[in-house]
């Protein structure tokens, strides 16, 4: 009786054992799939300081339609690719300012124009006389230039800017020292860029369409929230 009943006994632990090990294998762990979601970034306020970011690829893309040989490009948007210019908003007046060493422009000037300027001191007072000529033209313009370091410090202001439109008009179209408009031309004007905001990212976009041949040039200027 006793060894029945022992039988029996490990017979039943046996086959909870079983059971158990069962049970186990057929539970599966519960899985959890996290929702990644990818918030937009906040807006800042308009009001303030913006300055230029990817400020060469601004000038890459003008200077794509200004000058038609590769090399006079590379080497205009070389001279100018320090550039940060900065864009300062009070209400609804912008204000466009920047500073520009010269001394690189002045060399390739002299350089491609042997005819007329022998050497890049002469190429500035070529340059420098064209400059001064527009400035004065516009009442929005203005600057200040170092005749031995080749500084420029140069300021346009008179932009207004329309937030239900999101537009920003200037009455003269945004150039380096005068003579280099960040547009097709200096003529066309006043200049209508539209502007969006992400994040702390303010892009400005003017668009030129031809309508006889379809081409559509896009001008666009990038500025980044100052944070003070």
């Amino acid at each position: 009786m006793m060894k029945t009943m022992k039988k029996i006994s490990l017979w039943m632990m046996s086959l909870l054992t079983l059971l158990f090990v069962a049970g186990c294998a057929e539970q599966k762990p519960e899985q959890t799939t996290a929702e990644t979601t990818t918030e937009s970034p906040v807006p800042v306020a308009l009001e303030g300081e913006w300055q230029a970011i990817d400020f060469r690829d601004t000038l890459e893309r003008t200077f794509l339609y200004t000058y038609k040989d590769a090399y006079t490009r590379l080497k205009v948007t070389e001279a100018f690719e320090d550039v940060s210019p900065t864009l300062t908003i009070e209400g609804t007046k912008v204000t466009y300012t920047y500073t520009v060493d010269m001394n690189k422009y002045f060399e390739f000037y002299a350089e491609a124009h042997k005819d007329i300027a022998k050497d890049k001191a002469q190429a500035a007072k070529l340059i420098a006389a064209l400059a001064q000529k527009n400035i004065k033209k516009s009442q929005d313009l203005s600057g200040t230039y170092n005749d031995e370091t080749y500084i420029f410090k140069g300021k346009q202001e008179g932009g207004v800017l329309d937030a239900n439109a999101k537009t920003i008009v200037f009455p003269d179209v945004p150039n380096l020292f005068g003579i280099l408009p960040l547009y097709i031309s200096s003529t066309e004007v006043p200049i209508t860029y539209h502007y969006e905001i992400n994040g702390d990212i303010l892009t400005m976009t003017a668009e030129k369409v031809y309508k006889e041949n379809g081409i559509h040039l896009v001008y666009q200027m990038k500025f980044k929230k100052v944070q003070k």
